[in-house]
């Protein structure tokens, strides 16, 4: 640890089932990972069907159950965008909320933020039962648009807006980055957003790829530039006592301050824990391919699950060199997902992007923890107010 300020917050990590609504989308975002849809393999059969909300409901409470001593969980539901269906996504929230109790189950909903409005006429329960929206936007509107196809960042905050009005959870703003987008633009997005109280939360992750990046260099620099003034404006808000839920960046912080080690990939995919269900099949990850799949839901909503041994899933972290890596006690090695099925060129460059990522956080580091001190900010605080949403997001940039 570089600091000591308080005991360490209890990492008490909810059991998370991700569950895809549909595997359609209503746009084709450049870079979307989303097996169902760009995958080359298993693509036509991961298209054949949308969730059963009785099945799919049975199922997801039986995983609940065989989790022992859960006293939470968490079903994310997924796709495709799940807003085409919002009377099947509040009717599995309603059934899984009835079967799995005693456990208390919350629910969060990935969404591209185009059909939030309309989604909220059909399905207005949507707005009571929904505890974490994460809304994929991807800057201010010239370089959101020009990635995001299909839809437009006008038509979201328009959306945004409405559901304020009605909604009880809180709104994650979830930036993926490609190689021309500006980091920066949407730190000034969230910004914008945040002050209008039409979002709480910050994360941003970049994009999985088969092509390697073209200037990686060039990349890195404006990266650290973007990233030296957010960094700037995050430091300074903590020093004044308001902490910016940069989720990641909190939880990252936590890691500096603890010398906490992850243990696993970031995703934790490797640990046997993580339940994505799509089809009547049961991944390791929604965007792995379908032979990836190490069980199956049956048409009552039975679950069998194959005992296998998900540890080769990261067996490319001893070619890669992680456990001699420096910063691989936070990061935990790079994605699956890009690690198996994207460019091994760009994985490498994903390493160097970490690297430079904790070392210009590190500059900071000093500063926060002070902040945190003076402010009377204790680490649990940090934990429950921003960082442990890291969880619900690719964890890591």
């Amino acid at each position: 640890p570089h600091f000591v300020l308080s005991p360490p917050p209890p990492w008490d990590p909810p059991l998370l089932i991700h569950l895809t609504a549909t595997p359609r989308c209503n746009m084709r975002c450049r870079g979307c990972i989303n097996s169902a849809i760009t995958r080359r393999e298993g693509g036509g059969e991961d298209i054949a069907g949308e969730m059963d909300p009785e099945r799919d409901s049975t199922a997801v409470a039986e995983l609940i159950r065989m989790e022992k001593g859960a006293k939470e969980a968490v079903l994310c539901l997924y796709g495709g965008e799940p807003l085409l269906v919002p009377k099947k996504v509040a009717e599995v929230m309603a059934l899984v909320a009835k079967k799995a109790a005693p456990v208390k189950t919350d629910f969060m909903l990935y969404t591209n933020g185009t059909l939030l409005k309309k989604a909220l006429r059909e399905a207005p329960e949507l707005a009571d039962l929904i505890w974490l929206y994460s809304v994929s936007i991807d800057g201010r509107e010239r370089q959101h648009d020009s990635v995001r196809c299909g839809g437009s960042l006008k038509t979201i905050r328009a959306n945004l807006a409405e559901l304020k009005k009605r909604r009880r959870g809180e709104v994650l703003m979830w930036s993926t980055l490609r190689e021309e987008q500006s980091l920066l633009d949407c730190w000034q997005e969230f910004k914008t957003l945040r002050e209008e109280g039409l979002a709480d939360h910050f994360f941003w992750h970049w994009v999985e790829s088969d092509e390697p990046f073209k200037d990686l260099p060039a990349y890195a620099e404006n990266y650290e530039t973007d990233l030296t003034a957010i960094m700037e404006e995050y430091t300074a808000a903590l020093e004044r006592g308001e902490l910016l839920s940069v989720v990641h960046l909190s939880e990252l912080l936590l890691y500096w301050l603890t010398g906490r080690e992850r243990g696993s990939s970031a995703c934790g995919v490797e640990l046997s824990r993580n339940y994505d269900i799509i089809a009547g099949q049961i991944r390791a990850c929604a965007d792995l391919p379908a032979s990836y799949a190490f069980g199956k839901v049956g048409e009552d909503g039975s679950v069998s699950l194959a005992k296998t041994d998900l540890t080769s899933l990261v067996a490319y972290k001893g070619d890669l060199g992680c456990p001699r890596c420096g910063v691989h006690g936070y990061c935990g090695g790079r994605c699956p997902v890009q690690a198996l099925e994207g460019n091994p060129l760009r994985l490498r460059q994903y390493c160097q992007l970490m690297r430079l990522h904790v070392g210009v956080f590190g500059r900071y580091a000093p500063r926060l923890a002070t902040a945190l001190e003076k402010n009377s900010i204790s680490l649990e605080e940090l934990y429950r107010r921003s960082a442990r949403l890291t969880l619900f997001t690719d964890v890591t940039p």
